[in-house]
């Protein structure tokens, strides 16, 4: 079911920013060109990765607050990898600096969640006229209507749909296979892009999949994890890294170093 937020006139104010979120968009084409390293349009593989730490976050859900401590916390550099699982809108009050926090930041690489996803289309669909699929409206837009005009919206929709719907990374010797939901054997395979970013509705199935191979590590968000902790699977194959941040009361907004794994958090 589709539920649609009430219409009502955009007020068009420009943003003073407007100019440095072209200039960074027209240098970035974000999802090809990422500052420090290359995204292979194709194979969605990050080439490049030496002697970088490379960090994992997903659901972050507007708390533009949390994730600016978040960077604080793991003292976020130049010279490092933050790759963002999905889901970076809805639920929280802060999409708009949330989105002009992470556009500073050009080896910040975005993967598309379900709800990131919906943003898109219900902006499409509004803006564009153009009817690219079913969505569910939560409070983002009406958010942003208020401070961005219909250019500014519609970019961000072109934004959102650039992204990939899965990375691959080698790192150290080792291989991942970063999703939003569900990662894959043979994702060029998978027809259903949706399959990326909802799963196919068989999450156990998947995990204890994960468990049974060794070609990558995979790590995921969407679900959160029933403590609010990063979980990782008894053989180190399958990493679950939403800690409910979206979920403002007992949420947390959590962090992974590849690299060895360490664990950082924002508490609720």
């Amino acid at each position: 079911m589709v539920f649609n937020i009430v219409k009502r006139e955009m007020k068009s104010v420009l943003w003073k920013e407007n100019a440095y979120i072209n200039q960074i968009m027209q240098k970035m084409r974000i999802g090809n060109y990422c500052g420090l390293f290359v995204m292979n349009e194709r194979q969605k593989t990050i080439r490049g990765v030496v002697n970088k730490k490379v960090y994992v976050v997903s659901d972050i859900h507007n708390d533009a607050d949390r994730f600016k401590l978040l960077l604080e916390k793991i003292d976020f550099a130049e010279d490092d990898i933050l790759i963002l699982g999905g889901d970076i809108f809805d639920r929280g009050n802060q999409p708009i600096e949330l989105y002009f926090e992470i556009l500073k930041h050009p080896n910040i690489q975005v993967i598309q969640g379900n709800h990131d996803v919906w943003l898109a289309r219900e902006i499409m669909e509004k803006y564009a006229g153009e009817k690219v699929g079913e969505y569910i409206s939560y409070n983002t837009l009406s958010i942003m209507e208020q401070r961005m005009t219909a250019v500014d919206l519609l970019n961000l929709a072109r934004w959102i749909k650039e992204k990939p719907y899965y990375i691959n990374l080698d790192l150290n010797g080792e291989k991942y296979q970063i999703a939003h939901a569900q990662t894959y054997l043979t994702p060029e395979r998978i027809w259903n892009k949706s399959r990326f970013y909802m799963g196919d509705g068989h999450y156990e199935c998947f995990i204890r999949g994960m468990e049974e191979h060794n070609e990558f590590i995979s790590v995921v968000g969407h679900t959160a994890t029933e403590d609010r902790k990063i979980w990782v699977s008894p053989s180190g194959r399958a990493i679950r890294i939403d800690c409910g941040a979206g979920y403002q009361k007992d949420g947390n907004l959590g962090a992974i170093r590849l690299n060895d794994m360490e664990e950082f958090y924002i508490r609720s």
